[in-house]
This record gives C-alpha cells, sequence and structure tokens, in this order.
C-alpha cells in the first residue's frame, strides 16, 4: 500500500472502525472534523464575539455571506489537515498520530474557532451559531482529553448536526 493512504470510518455494529484506501489517511474524519469544527467554530464566533461586533455600524451579513465565509475559512483548514495528515499511519492509537492530533490538527482547529469567532454572525442567528459552537467546544475539549475521540462519530455528531441544518457545508462535512 502506498504511502498516501487513507482513513475511512465504517460503522460496526456500535462501533467505528478504520479502513484505507489509496488516499490520505485521517482524510475523511479529519475533514469532516474540520468541518463540523469550523461550522460550529465560525457561529460560535459570531454568538460569542467581542463587544466591538455589537457597537459596529456595519449591518450584519445575510446568512448565505456568512455561510459562504465561515465555509471558505472550514475549506482552507482542512486542506491544511489534508496535507498534515497524508503521510501519517492509519491507526488512530499509533503513539505518532495521537501526536500529530493533539500538537497539530487541535491547534488548526482551535484557530479555526478564533477566526469564525470574529465573524459577525446574521442577524436573529446569534442563538444558533452559539449552539453549533457549544458544540464544537464540546467535541475539541473530548479530543484533548482522548485522541482517539476524532475517530469516533459521536464526539462532534452534535455539532455536524446543528453545522449542517444551519446550511454550513464545508463546515458541516
Amino acid at each position: 500500500m502506498s504511502g498516501s493512504a487513507i482513513l475511512h470510518r465504517q460503522a460496526v455494529g456500535t462501533r467505528v472502525a478504520w479502513s484505507t484506501t489509496q488516499r490520505n489517511p485521517l482524510n475523511k474524519s479529519l475533514l469532516s472534523l474540520a468541518a463540523l469544527l469550523a461550522a460550529t467554530a465560525l457561529i460560535a464566533a459570531g454568538c460569542g464575539s467581542s463587544d466591538d461586533s455589537s457597537d459596529s455600524d456595519e449591518p450584519a451579513p445575510t446568512k448565505a455571506a456568512y455561510v459562504t465565509e465561515a465555509d471558505a475559512i472550514c475549506a482552507a483548514d482542512s486542506e491544511k489537515i489534508t496535507n498534515l495528515s497524508a503521510n501519517l499511519p492509519t491507526d488512530l492509537n499509533d503513539p505518532v498520530v495521537t501526536d500529530a492530533i493533539t500538537n497539530e490538527i487541535l491547534p488548526i482547529y482551535r484557530e479555526q474557532l478564533t477566526k469564525l469567532r470574529e465573524l459577525t454572525p446574521p442577524e436573529g442567528e446569534e442563538e444558533t451559531t452559539a449552539a453549533i459552537y457549544d458544540a464544537l467546544e464540546t467535541g475539541l475539549d473530548q479530543v484533548e482529553e482522548d485522541p482517539q475521540a476524532l475517530g469516533e462519530r459521536k464526539t462532534f455528531a452534535d455539532a455536524n448536526e446543528k453545522a449542517s441544518a444551519f446550511g454550513l457545508v464545508d463546515c458541516s462535512s
């Protein structure tokens, strides 16, 4: 198998199993996580933004404009994670993978949250974006405590569902 194998999550009973193909390892799960995280982060960013946003003379963006901007942030970070994970082993228990998740992947997601928080949410969507952010933050905290949680669908299921319902694509896949 080439060095560009990719991890794929597959439901096996009540557990998630990882399989490989001739793609990037961790790509699908990391891209999905990145998208989820970005979506929740960006929405949370709008809800948990600084006091400056409420005093701004600029109008809140439309939902479509917000989704476009947030998805662009998520897409860029997904590319970073894809490149980072290209040569990683496919076993989430491998110490190299655990180290990469802890020291390289999580910081990308945390930075993404910061970028997303700088976005002003659409008017009337503050509670929705806050809920996405809260769900994402919970998932990130779980991965920080246990890097193998990155491979479990339940870790970001709530965030993904909320981000997708909001209309985020790159931030919820």
